[in-house]
């Protein structure tokens, strides 16, 4: 990968962090994030349909906003990005492997697990109806989030900082 290409791939990603930071932002104001710390969202109990629904919308967008990133890379950087039934999870997976003389892993496997179940909530998301959302599975992703998005990006900052060791754009060796 030429270095000019690489460095519009990390614009790319940094836009897409900023819409993680975009959604943390729109919990936090909820008093959902970093820490839960409200028993009601608009009034409405956090076990309230309306309520799952925009908790649940977030969620989704969230993990919606981390798969971009892992199209950017498969696309741009791997030249594959896996299609048919399971592509979701394939990517997840396609993520977590080094490509030698291509690409360093960009997730480790716990971050990986983790990010599974956030992807299997979205896909659930999408195909029941909003009455059906399961209260506990919610707050059980809006729980772990923080800590989600903590090691997502601490994954992505040592993939950027190999990346850029890799093609020669940063003389640091601290990675």
């Amino acid at each position: 990968m030429i270095p000019e290409k690489y460095l519009l791939l990390e614009a790319r990603i940094r836009k897409e962090v900023a819409n993680l930071e975009r959604l943390e932002r729109e919990l936090a104001r909820y008093n959902l994030f970093p820490r839960i710390q409200a028993d009601s969202l608009g009034g409405f109990s956090l076990t309230d349909e309306a309520s799952l629904r925009i908790i649940g919308s977030i969620l989704h967008d969230y993990y919606t906003a981390i798969e971009k990133i892992f199209r950017i890379i498969a696309r741009d950087i791997d030249c594959s990005v896996p299609t048919g039934e399971q592509r979701h999870k394939e990517l997840l997976d396609q993520m977590t492997m080094e490509v030698p003389g291509l690409r360093p892993a960009l997730l480790d496997n716990e971050t990986a697990r983790k990010l599974d179940e956030l992807r299997a909530f979205r896909n659930v998301f999408r195909n029941i109806y909003g009455f059906s959302l399961d209260a506990d599975k919610i707050r059980q992703l809006l729980e772990g989030l923080p800590e989600l998005a903590s090691d997502c990006k601490k994954d992505l900052h040592l993939f950027t900082l190999r990346m850029r060791r890799i093609l020669g754009l940063d003389s640091s060796s601290e990675v």
